[in-house]
């Protein structure tokens, strides 16, 4: 979930400081990427189990409506894992 890249990183992030949810459009517009390249990344991650969504309210029925939220039990365990490797376990 976590990986090794700066955008990547970037777009958690954004979701860690916004509980609420944003979508696409919304991280794309504050971290300076175009939200379509955000929501390729969205889409991987959301398959790993990373981040939820579910329609934004009031908009149609595209994925560029969609509200996506970091999974803070699924950030934990990778953080986790991922100190656990470091440490060689």
């Amino acid at each position: 979930m976590l990986g090794v890249n700066a955008l990547r990183s970037s777009i958690l992030r954004y979701l860690a400081q916004h509980p609420e949810g944003a979508t696409s459009g919304e991280i794309g517009r504050d971290i300076d990427v175009d939200y379509r390249t955000v929501w390729r990344y969205l889409k991987e991650i959301e398959t790993q189990g990373g981040v939820t969504s579910e329609q934004a309210e009031g908009k149609g029925q595209s994925d560029r409506w969609r509200v996506y939220k970091l999974n803070v039990d699924a950030r934990e365990e990778a953080v986790k894992t991922y100190l656990g490797f470091l440490r060689g376990n």
